[in-house]
């Protein structure tokens, strides 16, 4: 594999997931970022500004791909919709309140905050194919060399991480990956390595 730089960017805030919503967006579309998101993705655009980015991908999500599109206006470069960057498919969750989803499905939302490895939810992705899908469009992007980013979601960048680590995916709630994070990995010729995990300057509202 080529050698490169991957910066992973989960999109910025969005109303769903105020505490007066709180819900689950899953990959539903129509759900766009806030101000407060948009404020996110410009500080993401800041840090990476002085980067050579030849490359940005993103999930086909309009928060996904407005972020996108504000990381990579200063660099003039082609924004691509990747399909295996999209959120986790959570069947009858999508659109739900998490506060419903906890009454209805107490025993698969306790796998899904605790062990999301164990979780087959009726109509939703696993966790397993997830990560499968997640790591395959990263090492497809890696393999173009240079410097790029790839924009995702929370649980989807969380499994992917998993698989750089090469920990199990259980692992993906020890990871904090907030709305406007970016974390960032090299492929070099050993291997990979992770170099920034939720760099956290960038969180703050």
């Amino acid at each position: 594999m080529a050698e490169s730089i991957i910066y992973l960017a989960r999109h910025g805030m969005h109303d769903l997931l105020l505490p007066e919503q709180n819900r689950m967006a899953g990959s539903l579309p129509g759900v766009r970022l806030n101000p407060q998101g948009v404020a996110q993705a410009q500080r993401i655009a800041s840090r990476l500004a002085t980067e050579p980015i030849a490359w940005v991908a993103c999930s086909p999500l309009e928060r996904t791909r407005e972020t996108a599109e504000i990381i990579a206006r200063p660099h003039g470069c082609q924004l691509t919709v990747d399909e295996r960057l999209l959120e986790w498919r959570s069947g009858p969750w999508e659109g739900m309140a998490i506060k419903e989803i906890q009454q209805r499905y107490p025993t698969e939302w306790a796998l899904w905050r605790e062990r999301p490895e164990q979780l087959h939810l009726a109509g939703a992705e696993t966790v397993d194919q997830v990560a499968e899908r997640m790591q395959a469009a990263y090492q497809a992007w890696a393999a173009c060399g240079g410097v790029g980013v790839l924009v995702s979601h929370q649980d989807p960048l969380s499994a992917l991480m998993c698989r750089l680590l090469d920990a199990p995916l259980n692992g993906m709630r020890v990871l904090e990956i907030p709305p406007g994070s970016l974390s960032v990995a090299r492929e070099v010729a050993y291997g990979t390595v992770v170099t920034g995990i939720n760099l956290g300057a960038l969180t703050n509202a």
